[in-house]
């Protein structure tokens, strides 16, 4: 008798380990990753990816079922369990509908950059997001609990962290060195300070140049180049740059394990690192280029290096990761049209020049469109109204244009059943005095834009599909068929035993339990 509940104990006691919940979650987002490229890429990996796919659980395909399909809206999605409809944020940066003026998703006068005065737009608060993140549920669960937020951009550090993350640290676009804002701290934490000595090194040793002419430290008076264009970052953005971006970031990551002590007790912790060079690189030279193939080379040796740094700071078992992306991406339109398919480039600026012009002819001369932003264009506030009572006519200019598919005003689009299922997709991702006015709705391997090589915002599939792995303590290697981008963080919440985030729509994902 003794003897048999001495061994009923001890199955207890296995299954008390076996139950335990991980001591630290880490959610990587490769951005700009689209499904195809994924599964065409994994079989040449030797890191990071090849590990997480050969030991944890893989859904074959996630979806996203809102556009539009951006960093910022999809990191949101990945952090709240919720579309933008419910979020709010709605794209990288929009056209504020009261004020007519360019809005960044991350945007917050109330704070600064640290280590530099104010630029004319920066980044610094996750103070737009209408509803709790991951992050925000980890910190609530359990007093001691930490969260920290890693990017190349400050607007996927910043939705990903939430409102009380410990620390959101991300890649400067004015200055070349991680950096944060006075909403986390008056000051940048220490551990960032080695990373960013590593930085001023490189620099000097011309292994990458800063708005310097001649792509080095040359010249007695250095005219810097343009910082921040909007959502566009052109020094931070420069291609060579980064591989070496990428793997700073794990530099970070693994300095924060040690310095906050992520995952060093039974209170669950939670980091979170997105790899943004995959996204610069595939707007550069477009998912199928030898480019895009090296950067996602180089972001598999840096997860590899990231998961045995895990190993030996919190321990094999005793952490788990999910590792997704934000959005997928537009082929190139150019090699479509060689694979004789009808592809092309949207352009905003054309379509709001023809529109303005029919709207001074039905209206009479006037103000007409506060500006285009992928994926479509905000009118003024004094002349929105007027717009609406023309909404056909424009529809009319705008189906003549070259790789449109529709063009719909605001309140058309909120209608129920307007556009069958794309018009379902494009609700969820609406958000009213955020969103464009009029949504311009491309043809299938129509990419917005003329600047980029592509890009993506679409309803199309390219755009919404994107791999789905988990990875780690309580996670049983296998796959299953489907996952919708909303499902990650009530999954992830589970997997950490927190509250799932409160204005989620997504379910939790049981086949990942069973």
């Amino acid at each position: 008798m003794l003897r048999g509940l001495a061994l009923t104990a001890v199955v207890f006691a296995g299954l008390a380990v076996a139950q335990e919940r991980p001591r630290l979650g880490v959610i990587v987002v490769v951005d700009q990753l689209p499904l195809d490229a994924f599964d065409k890429r994994l079989p040449l990996t030797k890191g990071g990816f090849k590990r997480l796919v050969a030991e944890g659980f893989r859904f074959r395909e996630m979806r996203y079922e809102a556009a539009a399909t951006l960093t910022a809206a999809g990191h949101s999605t990945i952090a709240t369990g919720a579309y933008a409809s419910v979020h709010g944020i709605v794209a990288n940066e929009w056209i504020d509908g009261d004020t007519g003026k360019s809005t960044l998703a991350v945007q917050d006068a109330a704070y600064q950059v640290l280590g530099r005065p104010p630029a004319k737009q920066d980044g610094t608060a996750p103070t737009l997001m209408r509803v709790p993140t991951l992050g925000d549920s980890v910190k609530s669960n359990a007093p001691g609990a930490k969260v920290v937020a890693i990017s190349a951009k400050d607007r996927s550090a910043i939705v990903m962290g939430g409102r009380s993350a410990d620390a959101a640290v991300w890649f400067d676009a004015e200055k070349p060195f991680f950096t944060s804002s006075t909403f986390y701290g008056p000051q940048l934490p220490p551990w960032v300070q080695p990373t960013n000595l590593a930085i001023a090194e490189a620099l000097l040793k011309k292994r990458f140049s800063w708005g310097l002419p001649g792509g080095g430290l040359t010249g007695k008076n250095p005219v810097p180049a343009a910082g921040r264009q909007g959502d566009s970052e052109p020094n931070a953005e420069q291609p060579g740059l980064q591989p070496m971006l990428d793997a700073w970031e794990v530099d970070l990551s693994l300095a924060a394990i040690d310095a906050l002590e992520l995952g060093a007790d039974d209170v669950p912790d939670l980091l979170t690192i997105s790899f943004s060079g995959h996204d610069r690189i595939g707007h550069e030279f477009g998912p199928d280029s030898p480019e895009g193939l090296a950067e996602f080379l180089a972001v598999d040796v840096e997860l590899g290096r990231l998961l045995e740094g895990l190993d030996a700071k919190v321990g094999k078992g005793k952490y788990v990761v999910a590792l997704t992306s934000d959005h997928g991406v537009c082929p190139v339109p150019e090699v479509s049209k060689q694979r004789g398919l009808d592809a092309g480039r949207v352009d905003l600026k054309a379509l709001r020049e023809k529109l303005e012009a029919e709207a001074d002819a039905k209206l009479g001369p006037g103000d007409w469109f506060a500006g285009s932003k992928t994926p479509g264009l905000t009118a003024t506030p004094q002349g929105r109204a007027k717009l609406f009572t023309i909404a056909d006519a424009l529809r009319a200019i705008a189906l003549q244009q070259p790789g449109v598919l529709d063009f719909v005003a605001g309140p058309k689009l909120l209608e129920p059943g307007a556009l069958g299922s794309a018009g379902a997709i494009w609700r969820r991702g609406y958000f009213p005095g955020r969103s464009p006015d009029f949504l311009v709705l491309s043809k299938a391997y129509w990419s917005y834009g003329t600047a980029d090589v592509t890009g993506h915002a679409s309803h199309w599939l390219y755009d919404r599909q994107v791999p789905l792995v988990f990875f780690g303590a309580g996670v049983p290697k296998g796959s299953a068929p489907f996952a919708e981008a909303i499902d990650v963080a009530p999954t992830f919440a589970r997997l950490l035993g927190v509250p799932t985030p409160a204005g989620a729509e997504g379910r939790v994902l049981e086949a990942l339990f069973r």
